[in-house]
């Protein structure tokens, strides 16, 4: 609503997402949409069939990365120890504040953070406050939009209890069936039973997990920041695509867009893995690890192409989806002093890194897109840019 106020902005039922004449998918709706069954994760024809009169507008990627750094302004000044779990969920650690806001209720300090961030950004915030991060997460659904709810300390297993087992973040279908066969639905129906009766259903590490999260005993804390382990970006084709060479330039794009993420992060990578889905949803994928780190657009492109090269080699056939990633990211401090300018052989020459460097200022300078490869400049803009996103894996 805050990128077209003047147009969706004006309705209720909002789809963000992808082409419902495509395979695009809901990305997020607004909260009258999802009154209709509307979910994120759903195919966009789906979404609606099931909400005929819903607007459908993309993500404004360039927006939500703006907000998401806006609102994060504002939450460290209320806190020292802030997450960001995603774009748009944040976990803060207030212990060891009461002084710092002498002795008020935590109720009040969430009310006062929640104006903060909507006079600041334009953002309603829910907020849950909790013992444990899990449990908050929880609190934060509870009086959705714009709420606030807070779990006592001690009030943690009674408040556990009004769940349903499949509204614990991390019981996906697969495991609340297993438990449903068992007669389990609710946290309730688990809450009285032993550990190793638990364990002999879900095996010993998913039972330990929900052995203490019924008892509304929840040990997961708060990580300022954590090592980023892997960037990717991949593209899920309204139409199936078979021609090697047009794979091939959909694969630039989405080097482009990968080796762009990891400069924006200060990393480099070793590894460069190339994602392929098949129209009848096989997966296959490669993966090759470089003998130094990389960071440059043709250094990545051109160890994907090889990959994808080698899948398409295997097992010809039209293509579904096609992504790009890099993993073991190492940080410009983590360089190692080399005794030759290059790696005879490596992917990567300093030239490469210049007009990588040379790339990232044209583009902070005038935008996404302003300095592409030739063969992708004729592209439209926003298919160079429009996929499911880039993903961070922590």
């Amino acid at each position: 609503m805050l990128a077209d106020p003047e147009g969706a902005g004006r309705s209720e039922l909002v789809l963000v997402g992808g082409s419902p004449t495509g395979r695009g998918v809901v990305t997020s709706a607004s909260y009258a949409a999802r009154k209709f069954g509307v979910h994120a994760g759903m195919p966009m024809a789906t979404a609606i069939r099931l909400c005929p009169r819903g607007v459908v507008v993309p993500v404004p990627g360039e927006m939500v990365n703006r907000k998401h750094k806006e609102v994060r302004a504002v939450l460290d000044e209320f806190s020292p120890v802030v997450e960001a779990a995603s774009v748009d969920e944040f976990y803060l650690d207030l212990t060891g504040t009461e002084l710092l806001y002498h002795g008020e209720p935590l109720e009040e300090t969430c009310r006062r953070m929640q104006q903060a961030v909507m006079d600041r950004t334009g953002i309603s915030i829910s907020i849950g406050g909790a013992t444990g991060r899990t449990l908050a997460k929880m609190a934060a659904s509870v009086n959705k939009p714009f709420g606030v709810h807070i779990v006592p300390p001690g009030g943690e297993a009674a408040f556990m209890s009004r769940f349903a087992l499949s509204d614990i973040p991390g019981v996906g279908p697969a495991l609340a069936e297993a438990l449903r066969r068992r007669g389990a639905t609710q946290v309730s129906d688990i809450a009285p039973l032993d550990l190793a009766t638990l364990t002999s259903w879900v095996g010993d590490s998913r039972a330990q997990w929900l052995y203490h999260l019924a008892r509304g005993e929840d040990f997961g804390g708060v990580a300022p920041r954590r090592p980023q382990k892997s960037i990717s970006h991949e593209r899920t084709f309204p139409i199936d695509i078979s021609d090697p060479e047009e794979l091939e330039t959909r694969l630039m794009m989405l080097a482009v867009e990968t080796g762009a993420s990891l400069r924006a992060d200060g990393l480099r990578a070793r590894t460069v893995t190339v994602r392929l889905r098949y129209a009848d949803f096989t997966d296959r994928s490669a993966s090759r690890t470089a003998p130094d780190a990389i960071e440059s657009d043709r250094a990545i492109f051109t160890v994907a192409r090889e990959l994808l090269r080698e899948l398409l080699a295997k097992r010809s056939g039209a293509a579904r989806l096609l992504g790009v990633g890099v993993s073991k990211l190492v940080g410009d401090d983590e360089r190692e002093p080399a005794l030759f300018a290059d790696t005879p052989g490596g992917p990567e020459t300093a030239r490469d890194r210049k007009l990588a460097e040379a790339t990232d200022r044209v583009t902070g300078k005038y935008g996404k897109g302003a300095l592409v490869p030739a063969r992708i400049a004729h592209r439209d803009p926003k298919d160079r840019h429009r996929g499911r996103g880039g993903s961070v894996e922590e």
